[in-house]
């Protein structure tokens, strides 16, 4: 007969189940978040919409008309940094100047993002991302930020605002 005899150390086991949890919370939070919330269910390279010169404006006019059927659709678009004193941390606009009745303004969406704070006023970007429903001052559709890149300004800033 042969018998062994063991201490069990639950300090140390307790130890080792910890740094495992922890590796496991790591993997999942930076394995799968670069582009998470926009390949749940479409493919990285196709989008819902992809916002040019030619439909910019039409897009977003479409979508801030009618935010509840655009909910999880997907956005990829170019435009500059914009933000605003009240807006939270991780909140900018992704815009583009557009001249309506005369009056330069700026038409874009207001994107989430935990990278805003790291982008600065009227720099370039390329962002994609999902729309949700968010709010700043009434419902309005969000881009929740899957990537972002910096990008040279266009040759041509502003988009043509389209006739009702």
């Amino acid at each position: 007969m042969f018998v062994i005899n063991f201490k069990l150390n639950l300090k140390k086991i307790f130890i080792v189940l910890l740094i495992i949890a922890a590796l496991i919370a790591i993997i999942i939070e930076f394995g799968f978040s670069n582009n998470a919330s926009i390949s749940s269910s479409k493919a990285i390279d196709k989008y819902d919409y992809i916002l040019e010169e030619s439909n910019y404006t039409e897009i977003l006019k479409m979508v801030h008309d009618n935010i509840d059927a655009n909910v999880n659709k997907t956005v990829k678009m170019v435009g500059y940094v914009f933000k605003m004193a009240d807006f939270k941390e991780d909140y900018f606009v992704c815009g583009r100047n557009t001249l309506v009745n005369g009056e330069d303004n700026i038409a874009g969406f207001l994107c989430q993002s935990k990278e805003a704070s790291k982008l600065t006023e009227n720099e370039w970007v390329e962002i994609t991302g999902v729309i949700i429903k968010g709010f700043y001052n009434q419902d309005m559709p969000v881009v929740k930020v899957g990537s972002i890149k910096k990008i040279a300004a266009p040759a041509n800033t502003y988009v043509e605002t389209k006739k009702q």
